[in-house]
């Protein structure tokens, strides 16, 4: 160890003063005791005496053989004349109580080499329990049994992946609070605490970065596994107890072994998710073969999709904005694909035992089928639960984004999948264009919505041409003068043109609601209380929607 380290230990663990640290870069190498015999002390070694006064002989002599300090056990203060010889020799004087037992000193170097072995040992252990299918269960198993603790491992999306024992509380509780620690959301920043925990070796120091969460019955305890991003993370059982320098050892050892067998299983997610990739771009392209070669490919990645299936998108909100605004490298861009990916698997597992998922840009593709004897009937309201499952999931997990969901028809011919697609991408197009991020919509709810978004995609000329001659002028008179007439036409149709509905619901008096439709029809030149111009105004405002016009700053102030 260096001399700083050494001065440290004698500070802070045996109550030593300090009138002279020394150059604190001098290599420490053991401890010499003030002998009567000539070679008593070797380079690099700090002396130790019970000497009633260091005259300058032995101070010279300490200082030829190289030691960096010395250490005199001294009741009192270090008298001025001392201090300043041992600064022109320039070595560290220390002052000791003789009380401290010599052994206390000696403890520093030999306390060391012990946890110097146990980390060799403890790194050849942990290694042994790698590679297997069960290298998570069996490498929590070990930590567990060389801490005396119960472990759980979580995983960077927050399964619960590995845990030593059956009967493991720290596993239940976590269950049965939902604490994850990739969701930090989960509990108050006040309630939580992060420091460095140390163990000291001969040549330096081991730390671990230790987390604790105050709840209400108790406190938690959780280290990340892995630098950067987290691999996973390891939740100990550390109530009612602290941690030792050896298990700071065991816990060094176990994040670096656990983080490569996290690293293997990534590749392969990452491997199994480039192959399912694959699979989706064939099938929405149509460039799969045939239906046999479909169905025989989809069943080697788990899924029978023989009676056909319903199909959902998740897809990132305004994601390449979120890249420009936050520009990371295309290894975190990567690692959040990854992670949506993860979470969107793991909320579908809990509803549905036959899908197929797969990554596409920055979509999660879903191939949601019937399992044996379940009817394809309730496939759409399954599939609308998980939408909502999927959204509360990620808002916990990736706090910074928000995603949308379309969900196309059924389809039970396999060759119509490609369709099913489609379909769930018009649903999802509209429901981002009408509701904007965060929507959950099915494409046999877009209604006349899908009609005019095919419009917009074929001929979009056209759709901006019926908008311009129904809506238009009433966008830009709202956005001009900061009245609310597109929100009152809207809720005046939504009424079935009931003016005193219309007025509750605006909290404004029926003859303001009059004016300001009869204001809309001077401007639309279209009378509401036609039904034939009800139904082109009803269309302008969809046109509207899908083509993202509406009024910039709409104002809550009376009409001007």
């Amino acid at each position: 160890m260096i001399l700083k380290d050494f001065s440290l230990i004698l500070l802070e663990e045996l109550d030593a003063d300090c009138p002279l640290p020394g150059d604190s870069t001098r290599q420490v190498r053991g401890l010499a005791v003030d002998e009567p015999v000539k070679g008593w002390i070797s380079p690099d070694e700090v002396a130790v005496t019970a000497r009633g006064t260091l005259d300058e002989d032995f101070m010279q002599g300490v200082a030829s053989t190289g030691s960096p300090a010395i250490v005199w056990r001294l009741e009192g203060e270090a008298p001025v004349e001392s201090v300043e010889r041992a600064a022109a020799l320039g070595v560290g004087l220390f002052v000791l109580t003789p009380d401290v037992p010599l052994r206390r000193l000696f403890e520093i170097f030999s306390k060391d080499d012990g946890l110097l072995l146990l980390s060799h040992g403890a790194g050849r252990s942990l290694l042994e329990s790698t590679g297997g299918e069960t290298a998570l269960e069996e490498l929590a198993g070990k930590v567990s049994g060389m801490l005396g603790r119960s472990v759980v491992v979580e995983d960077p999306v927050g399964r619960l992946i590995a845990s030593s024992g059956d009967d493991n509380q720290l596993r239940a509780t976590l269950e049965e609070l939902g604490l994850r620690a990739s969701k930090r959301s989960g509990i108050d920043e006040t309630r939580r605490e992060r420091r460095d925990r140390y163990a000291r070796l001969p040549d330096g120091y081991l730390s671990v970065p230790v987390e604790r969460w105050r709840i209400a019955d108790g406190e938690l305890f959780w280290t990340p596994i892995g630098t950067g991003a987290p691999a996973g993370y390891l939740w100990i059982d550390l109530e009612g107890d602290h941690l030792r320098p050896e298990d700071v050892v065991l816990l060094y050892w176990a994040r670096r072994v656990l983080e490569a067998e996290l690293g293997k299983e990534r590749i392969r997610l990452e491997t199994e998710l480039g192959v399912r990739g694959d699979f989706v771009d064939d099938l929405v392209s149509g460039h799969y073969g045939s239906v046999d070669l479909l169905l025989q490919r989809a069943r080697y990645l788990g899924a029978d999709l023989a009676e056909g299936a319903l199909v959902m998108v998740v897809d990132i909100d305004d994601f390449a904005r979120y890249l420009a605004r936050r520009k990371p490298k295309e290894p975190a861009i990567q690692e959040l694909k990854r992670r949506l990916a993860d979470a969107v698997r793991l909320q579908t597992r809990q509803i549905f035992s036959n899908f197929l998922l797969g990554p596409r840009s920055d979509n999660v593709i879903l191939f949601l089928g019937c399992a044996e004897g379940e009817d394809p009937e309730d496939l759409p309201e399954k599939a609308q639960l998980l939408a909502k499952g999927v959204q509360r999931y990620v808002k916990g997990l990736l706090p910074d984004l928000t995603v949308s969901v379309g969900i196309g028809g059924y389809k039970k011919d396999p060759a119509q999948l490609p369709d099913a697609y489609a379909e769930a991408r018009v649903a999802l197009e509209i429901g981002h264009r009408i509701h904007g991020p965060s929507s959950v919509s099915t494409f046999g709810r877009t209604g006349t919505y899908k009609l005019l978004f095919r419009v917009l995609q074929e001929n979009p000329e056209e759709l901006e041409a019926f908008y311009g001659e129904t809506l238009e002028p009433v966008v830009h008179y709202d956005s001009r003068y900061g009245t609310e007439l597109v929100q009152t036409l809207i809720t005046y149709l939504g009424n079935d043109a009931s003016t005193v509905r219309t007025a509750g619901d605006l909290f404004a008096h029926r003859h303001t609601i009059r004016y300001r439709l009869d204001r809309v029809g001077e401007l639309a030149g279209l009378d509401v209380d036609k039904s034939e111009d009800r139904e082109r105004l009803t269309l302008g405002i969809k046109a509207m929607q899908l083509l993202g016009r509406v009024p910039e700053k709409p104002s809550s102030f009376a009409d001007r």
